[in-house]
């Protein structure tokens, strides 16, 4: 997360980001979904979809011409139900309450519950509160007729209407009890959605991994499915995840983000490609560059005006304010968090509302009218304390603490430093749940930092006492000014020893010449991935070699080679999925490693990547010159090792250099 305007400390949320999956309002409730800020998810109607997806594909078909006929009329109405949410949930909930009607004639009561549920997705978006209850009959009905797969769409609708109604830690017990139900009705597209929605709710209560993990399976399920629109619904959380500032994968996330725009701006998708822009543009915000993320952010707000999108405008303008306060704009950027302000207050969005009174307590600081920037922190933090949420209650007490010290008033400066190292603490105690991954380091780093600036302040205030009794009481104001900034003077220092590890770490763990992780950093991945062999989770390696280097050295030199390899790294990491993960074990031989992937999809994606490499063309070589590479894929086994699953992959890389090379072998 790129620090806000004055802040010394590490911030909690000022970009948010947004959710793909077509027709559908903002959801409220996830407003802290992504602590890294760009758009809060719009959560758009998976389980919609997930309806939709049900009625084509995965149910059985009814057993009588009518009830066929039912089923075709059903899902042409929920098809219609679906296109129209956007703009007219009233119409929408008409069209699902049709399909009602229309199965209930053909006596098909699993069309009536499916369209049962859509009927509660439509109430959602207009009376939350009234979806509760449809949703309980909904789920209770299910379980009597034992139809799981309706559990899990009653759920995921029960879990969106407590979003909506600012209720996220409810929604996620609900989450994991669609994700089971689910999964005990082996239904692959109901699966594939209940995991996007609990990575989504994990993604907001930080446990980053288990949010990637899920996410990963919905992406992989709808890749075998073919659904497109999973597809990209579950890459966009990903990228947003990526782009939370406790992830800091901003580059990666702008990518996903960027191909994401591309393919909605080719389907003519308007609100997916506003959610682009706004995603891509937050993204940019982390990373400072302030005068690129504007126009992308005013493009979104354009867009959301265009389509009647109020909530997408107000998430727009807090940002462009946010922006242009961080630039020393705060006159210009205060009507526009103002403007933002009513907007969700207007439609009732209390954790949007409070979110953008942080913001806007900020810009009127720096306007010097700090009696109403503390006003508008009491609400948030009345707000945010009611939903045990320290990430935020963090970053109101860290604007507190400034505003409190800029006036003068050291006493209150320290209790609202204290209440921040209150909510830190919380913070990482939840991060010390996290697993050992990359993750880990970093939180386990940032616990670190936390200890040391406790000590800190414990060493500046037991001096103070010290000094208190030895000095007269006209030298306790300088004593304190000198204590706080003592405090901030080494907190700064604390952050940039962290950072220059971080990247030190990087860098010990990263190919020089390609940018991808080198031989330590690719087996530290796959260690973690063959441990999960255990679970039962896929996973598959790719082991690959550039046929006839020698030869490519021998003719360009050193330097034609490194371009070659180069080359090859940035074709294959490209074409990779999300989870994949491509390293450099030395010279010319790389490593890909695949979790939650069996060898026939490994197969399949080695054969594409032996394409692209054989028909790419290289910077200084002939036209008409080629340069392959061969391919060994090799599937993980329960009991396997490292050792044995690179064995394997490498004896099928050799077979394949040995049967002529430019090929994919399955060992």
């Amino acid at each position: 997360m790129a620090p806000p305007e004055g802040s010394k400390f590490p911030q909690g949320a000022e970009h948010m980001t947004r959710s793909l999956a077509p027709g559908c309002t903002p959801r409220p409730g996830a407003a802290v979904r992504n602590p890294s800020h760009h758009r809060f998810p719009t959560a758009k109607r998976i389980c919609a979809r997930m309806l939709a997806a049900c009625l084509a594909c995965g149910v059985p078909m009814a057993a009588s011409a009518q009830h066929a006929r039912a089923n075709g009329e059903v899902s042409a109405l929920l098809s219609r139900a679906e296109s129209v949410q956007l703009k007219n949930p009233q119409q929408a909930l008409a069209l699902a309450q049709r399909a009602v009607e229309v199965a209930d004639r053909a006596g098909a009561r699993g069309l009536v519950r499916r369209s049962q549920a859509a009927v509660c997705e439509a109430t959602v978006d207009i009376d939350p509160q009234a979806a509760l209850p449809l949703a309980d009959d909904g789920e209770q009905a299910s379980r009597a007729a034992g139809d799981m797969a309706g559990v899990a769409r009653f759920l995921g609708c029960r879990g969106y209407a407590l979003e909506r109604l600012g209720k996220p830690h409810e929604a996620a017990l609900v989450h994991e009890g669609a994700v089971s139900a689910a999964e005990r009705a082996s239904d692959r597209a109901s699966l594939a959605d209940a995991l996007a929605l609990r990575g989504e709710s994990r993604h907001y209560h930080g446990r980053y991994d288990e949010a990637i993990a899920d996410l990963n399976r919905a992406y992989a399920l709808n890749l075998d499915l073919g659904r497109k629109d999973g597809q990209h619904y579950a890459l966009n959380a990903i990228a947003n995840v990526y782009s939370d500032g406790n992830v800091a994968e901003f580059d990666k996330a702008i990518a996903y983000y960027r191909q994401l725009l591309r393919d909605n701006e080719a389907a003519g998708l308007r609100s997916e490609v506003a959610t682009a822009l706004f995603n891509i543009a937050s993204a940019n915000v982390q990373k400072g560059r302030l005068d690129e993320a504007l126009p992308d952010f005013r493009r979104a707000m354009a867009i959301d005006l265009e389509l009647g999108n109020p909530a997408g405008v107000a998430e727009s303008e807090r940002s462009i304010g946010v922006v242009l306060a961080r630039q020393g704009r705060a006159d210009e950027a205060l009507p526009l968090m103002d403007s933002a302000l009513a907007r969700f207050d207007a439609a009732g969005d209390e954790e949007s509302a409070a979110r953008v009174r942080i913001s806007r307590a900020r810009a009127l600081h720096a306007l010097g009218r700090g009696r109403e920037a503390l006003a508008d922190l009491v609400v948030a933090e009345r707000h945010f304390l009611e939903r045990h949420n320290p990430r935020l209650l963090a970053q109101v007490y860290e604007a507190q603490a400034a505003i409190h010290a800029g006036a003068g008033d050291w006493r209150r400066a320290y209790e609202a430093l204290g209440a921040y190292r209150k909510a830190q603490e919380a913070l990482e105690a939840r991060a010390r749940e996290e697993q050992g991954s990359r993750l880990r380091v970093q939180f386990d780093t940032a616990k670190k930092e936390q200890e040391n600036r406790e000590l800190l302040i414990e060493n500046a205030l037991r001096g103070e006492a010290l000094r208190n009794a030895e000095r007269v009481r006209s030298l306790q104001r300088l004593t304190i000014l000198l204590g706080a900034a003592l405090v901030v003077l080494l907190a700064a220092m604390a952050v940039l020893q962290v950072r220059r590890g971080r990247h030190l770490r990087r860098l010990a763990m990263t190919d020089e010449l390609t940018g991808v992780p080198n031989r330590r950093g690719i087996l530290e991945r796959l260690e973690r991935e063959v441990a999960a062999l255990r679970d039962g989770r896929a996973l598959a390696v790719i082991a690959f070699d550039v046929d006839h280097f020698k030869r490519i050295n021998d003719v360009h030199g050193h330097q034609g080679g490194d371009r070659v390899l180069e080359s090859i790294a940035d074709v294959v990491a490209r074409h990779l999925p999300p989870a994949g993960r491509l390293g450099r074990m030395g010279g010319e031989e790389f490593l890909i490693v695949l979790p939650a992937c069996g060898a026939a999809a490994a197969s399949a994606l080695a054969e594409d990547l032996r394409a692209r490499v054989a028909g790419a063309r290289f910077d200084g070589f002939d036209a008409e010159a080629r340069v392959t590479i061969s391919l060994g894929v090799s599937e993980g086994a329960p009991g396997d090792d490292i050792e044995a699953l690179l064995r394997r992959a490498d004896a099928a890389l050799y077979r394949a250099k040995g049967e002529g090379r430019d090929r994919v072998v399955l060992g």
